[in-house]
């Protein structure tokens, strides 16, 4: 049987969670918590052991843990929410990648100002950049020695806010814009399409799939 993905996106209003289920392709959105909080992180677990972990950041500095997807909350462990807090808090630019959020630490980030950034692991590696304030997205194969658009299959709405890139496929990665626009790429960035619409702006994304 094949296996479900699973999408948790943080907003202005909580935390959506988004199946699927079989692996069909058919994006559903099954929950809806944390209402009236701004989450702004997200460190989930997949594979065999807590593939339902999920660890939140929100706004007001407070880090929230669950063990079963976000039924139920808790603090968070000190480790945890220090960790989302320094990536809150960093100074360097942030990239996203297959294993979570990062510090860049090379002495030239690949997009100056970018408003997100994403490598997808490769033979090739792929960078994406969400430049001039989040409105233009842009993908690079050459480690940002140039770099091309991509295209969509509805017109991107409002900035660009977060990328990532999924955990158990290299070649596919998610993206959310300030309008609550949830995309989708299955080849590297070069093409999106629209999985859903949030109410509100998306600031955070995890992409997993139950073991």
């Amino acid at each position: 049987m094949a296996k479900a993905g699973i999408v948790y996106v943080g907003t202005d209003d909580g935390l959506a969670t988004y199946s699927d289920p079989g692996a069909t392709g058919h994006w559903r959105r099954v929950g809806h918590t944390l209402m009236g909080r701004r989450v702004l992180g997200i460190i989930a677990a997949d594979g065999d052991e807590g593939a339902l972990a999920v660890i939140v950041g929100l706004a007001n500095g407070e880090a929230l843990s669950s063990a079963d997807g976000g039924q139920s909350w808790g603090a968070a462990p000190k480790a945890e929410a220090e960790a989302l807090r320094d990536l809150r808090e960093s100074t360097r630019p942030l990239i996203a990648t297959a294993q979570g959020m990062a510090q860049w630490t090379g002495a030239h980030p690949p997009a100056p100002g970018a408003d997100a950034l994403a490598m997808l692991a490769g033979k090739q590696e792929t960078l994406l950049a969400a430049i001039a304030d989040g409105t233009t997205l842009l993908r690079s194969e050459d480690g940002g020695g140039s770099w091309q658009p991509p295209t969509f299959s509805v017109p991107l709405q409002g900035a660009i806010t977060v990328l990532a890139p999924s955990s158990y496929h290299m070649d596919i990665c998610w993206a959310g814009t300030n309008t609550g626009q949830l995309l989708r790429s299955d080849d590297r960035g070069c093409t999106w399409v629209e999985v859903a619409c949030e109410p509100a702006a998306i600031r955070a994304l995890s992409v997993l799939r139950l073991a």
